[in-house]
C-alpha cells in the first residue's frame, strides 16, 4: 500500500479566516434590514391548540346534567295529578317518621264501601301537607262523619313530603 495522499491532519491549524466560515448561531447576511427587535414585548407565541374533545365531553356532560335534573323535578316535584278528590271516612291520623315526622292517614273511600260487587281491597293512604290540616283531620278519624279530600299525587316520594306518593292539599268536611 501506498501513501501518495496528502497529509490534511498534520499542519496544526487551518488557513481558513473565521470571517469568511459563518458559525452556526449567525444567521445570513442582513446588512440591508432595518428592523428593529425590541426585546421589552414578549414575542409572539403559536397559536394555542385547541382541545376539541374536551369541548364535546364538556358539552355531554353538561346535557346529562340538564336531563338528568328535569327528570328528577318531574320525578319527585311535578306533581302528575292536582286537585283530585276522595271522599270517606277517616280512621286512622298519626305522625311518623324518624327524622323527618310527617302526618301519614287512611281514609276507607266511600267508593269502596258502595261497590258491591269487588272484594274490599285496602285504604286510601295518603300523607298531610300541613300539620294545621292534620288537626282538622285528627278530631274526625273514627267518628263515622263523611270527609272530601283534596289530593295530589307525585311518582315518587320525598322524606320531608311523607310516606306516600298522595298528598293532601284541603280537607272539606260534609
Amino acid at each position: 500500500m501506498r501513501d501518495d495522499h496528502e497529509d490534511y491532519f498534520l499542519d496544526g491549524e487551518p488557513d481558513e479566516s473565521p470571517a469568511t466560515v459563518p458559525t452556526p448561531n449567525q444567521g445570513p447576511d442582513r446588512s440591508g434590514d432595518n428592523r428593529v427587535i425590541d426585546f421589552d414585548t414578549p414575542a409572539p407565541s403559536a397559536p394555542k391548540r385547541r382541545h376539541r374533545g374536551r369541548k364535546v365531553l364538556a358539552w355531554i356532560v353538561f346535557i346529562c346534567l340538564i336531563v338528568l335534573g328535569a327528570w328528577f323535578y318531574i320525578r319527585y316535584f311535578n306533581p302528575y295529578v292536582t286537585e283530585a278528590h276522595a271522599s270517606g271516612y277517616i280512621t286512622n291520623v298519626e305522625k311518623r317518621g324518624i327524622i323527618f315526622k310527617t302526618f301519614e292517614a287512611e281514609m276507607i273511600s266511600e267508593r269502596a264501601l258502595a261497590d258491591t260487587t269487588r272484594v274490599y281491597t285496602r285504604d286510601f293512604t295518603f300523607s298531610v301537607r300541613s300539620d294545621s290540616l292534620a288537626r282538622i283531620l285528627q278530631p274526625l278519624q273514627g267518628t263515622g262523619r263523611k270527609v272530601t279530600v283534596v289530593y295530589e299525587r307525585y311518582y315518587g316520594m320525598l322524606p320531608w313530603r311523607g310516606g306516600s306518593p298522595c298528598v293532601v292539599t284541603g280537607v272539606i268536611s260534609d
